[in-house]
């Protein structure tokens, strides 16, 4: 481990730190900027590497993480890293971890969202997903971006905690669905969701919040149906909806 020290924000790092807030440019240098001591708790139970933690020098958190670079900092400098409005004490860089697509073929529970475009409902959805055993998540077409910080903290420290793999490749969906059932979620099918015999093997697709689920994907499913709500609402939100069909399809597996 490497220990230094930065006073100034005109450091060549810290202005790098600042340009990973540009989705565009971490997803280019492939790197995750981890904001806030619970969220950098988080990775560290995970066995998360960091490769640069910047933090103040009483902070007690240094104990446990594994960390290539350490950084002392001031609160001049957290404040100008941080993509909080609330004072944060630690931030951390981490690299992008790699997901191999033939690692999906040997999971039986799987999770496509199709488009979806809030970082908050997709920490939701990561997060329920974990909470009722879907084993990976398929990220299709122009979502969001996975490592955005709201997304991250929106996870409550479980992105690490099942693949999640960012794809628009529809020849690997179509591979996946000769030995996985497609159902896909959707405004008007007659057959409501609980009425599902959804097998050992599945991927259950649901589309984005403004657009639904994507024509190359409805044209693939196997099965669509359809949460039906007793008030006259116009639609779930679309992390709510995606953790009542988790719980549900978790509630099948067990009776």
């Amino acid at each position: 481990m490497k220990v230094f020290e930065i006073s100034s924000t005109q450091n060549d790092l810290i202005k790098f730190c600042v340009k990973l807030q540009d989705s565009k440019f971490r997803k280019k240098e492939k790197l995750i900027l981890v904001d806030g001591a619970q969220t950098i708790e988080g990775f560290i139970d995970a066995g998360v590497c960091f490769k640069y933690l910047f933090l103040k020098k009483d902070n007690p958190i240094l104990t446990r993480a594994v960390v290539e670079n350490l950084i002392y900092v001031n609160d001049e400098i957290l404040k100008k890293i941080s993509t909080t409005k609330s004072p944060t004490d630690v931030i951390g860089i981490v690299n992008e971890p790699t997901v191999e697509k033939n690692l999906f073929k040997s999971l039986k529970r799987i999770a496509l969202i199709d488009g979806i475009k809030d970082a908050g409902n997709l920490g939701t959805i990561i997060r329920s997903a974990c909470a009722f055993s879907i084993e990976g998540i398929v990220l299709f077409n122009d979502c969001v971006d996975l490592y955005n910080t709201k997304t991250i903290r929106a996870t409550t420290q479980n992105i690490f905690k099942l693949p999640i793999l960012r794809t628009s490749d529809i020849d690997f969906i179509k591979e996946l669905k000769s030995t996985h059932k497609l159902i896909s979620t959707v405004i008007d099918s007659k057959k409501e969701f609980h009425e599902l015999n959804i097998g050992e093997n599945f991927i259950i697709a649901f589309g984005s919040e403004a657009d639904g689920i994507s024509k190359v994907i409805a044209d693939l499913s196997d099965e669509k149906v359809t949460i039906k709500m007793d008030n006259n609402v116009e639609s779930l939100n679309l992390g709510v909806c995606a953790s009542i069909v988790f719980a549900f399809l978790s509630y099948k597996r067990k009776i």
